[in-house]
């Protein structure tokens, strides 16, 4: 059987489920039965096109398809108790492992971006001042030994208050940007890697690196991630215009919204704690090899987190 006779003797089931699984409420328990049949076909379909034809983007409908499904047969009410954490615990880091390509190629072009703005910035560092706000070149060649960021205890809640903002609507503008067939994700990611490589290959230059990377180390490990997360889930809908499963264009978006959204949900959460270690350890009095020592250990365990802990399995 070819893919083509596979997928047109499948279709019917799969729009079936679809249909099925659009529905605002269920308004008969043959809904809920059928759905679990429904289910149950669509998982044996999803074995079938790994094993014949595992290059195919069918492979990758299905198992979008099965996946909404499975939150439909095993969910339990939003309001339970403790289904923020079985998120945080389970569902984040699963749809991050799922969509990991697309979170790799944020933090490559991210990556990429920041390597030559720093190599530039050792290079012909009067060009680079022009990148970036006149107001922190000043600060950098004014800093000497002085600390990068020494708010008074009295401010530091409001100073966390402005970054948890700023850090949420840079996660919100990679991620809605990518729309623009993954255009406007691409832009945010390189735009902040060259700012932040300049800044670094500056503070370089005027021998300041480690009031800069004191300062950022407690919080840059999540707040970067998160940043590459949100401009992966970005990509994650601008792929879904570019590339259609078998369903159409708009059905495919709103498949890939689904997972994109759930990705941005654990990102703002993410970035909270970010803000708050930005706003009151970052800039704190603390020895700076404490904080880079903090920062490190926080990078260790997200890594953990996203990565390496097994998903507790759902009861069935």
């Amino acid at each position: 059987m070819t893919v083509t006779d596979f997928v047109q003797k499948k279709q019917p089931v799969w729009n079936e489920l679809e249909n099925l699984l659009d529905k605002k409420q269920y308004v008969a328990a043959n809904d809920l039965n059928r759905l679990g049949y429904l289910y149950r076909r669509i998982t044996s379909d999803l074995a079938v096109a790994r094993r014949d034809f595992p290059q195919d983007r069918c492979v990758t409908y299905l198992n979008e398809l099965a996946s909404r499904a499975h939150s439909k047969v095993y969910q339990s009410s939003p309001f339970k108790r403790g289904s923020l954490w079985g998120f945080l615990r389970n569902g984040f880091p699963k749809v991050i492992r799922e969509n990991i390509i697309f979170v790799a190629i944020a933090f490559v072009m991210f990556g990429v971006a920041f390597a030559g703005a720093y190599w530039s910035a050792l290079r012909t560092p009067e060009l680079t001042e022009d990148l970036i706000p006149e107001r922190v070149v000043s600060h950098i060649k004014e800093l000497g030994a002085a600390e990068w960021n020494a708010t008074d205890a009295e401010h530091r809640n409001i100073f966390a208050s402005e970054v948890m903002t700023n850090n949420i609507r840079v996660a919100f503008l990679a991620f809605a940007w990518g729309i623009l067939f993954m255009v406007g994700s691409v832009y945010i990611l390189i735009y902040n890697g060259i700012i932040i490589g300049s800044i670094g290959g500056l503070c370089q230059v005027h021998g300041v690196s480690l009031a800069l990377w004191s300062f950022a180390s407690p919080h840059g490990y999540i707040e970067l991630t998160m940043i590459f997360i949100a401009g992966g889930a970005g990509m994650r809908l601008g792929y879904a215009l570019i590339s259609p499963t078998v369903l159409t264009r708009k059905r495919t978006l709103i498949n890939a919204a689904r997972t994109a959204i759930q990705m941005l949900g654990g990102c703002v959460i993410l970035l909270i704690l970010a803000g708050i270690i930005e706003g009151f350890i970052s800039p704190s009095n603390l020895p700076n090899g404490f904080k880079i020592a903090f920062g490190a250990i926080t990078g260790v365990l997200l890594f953990i987190y996203l990565f390496v802990l097994k998903p507790k399995s759902n009861p069935v």
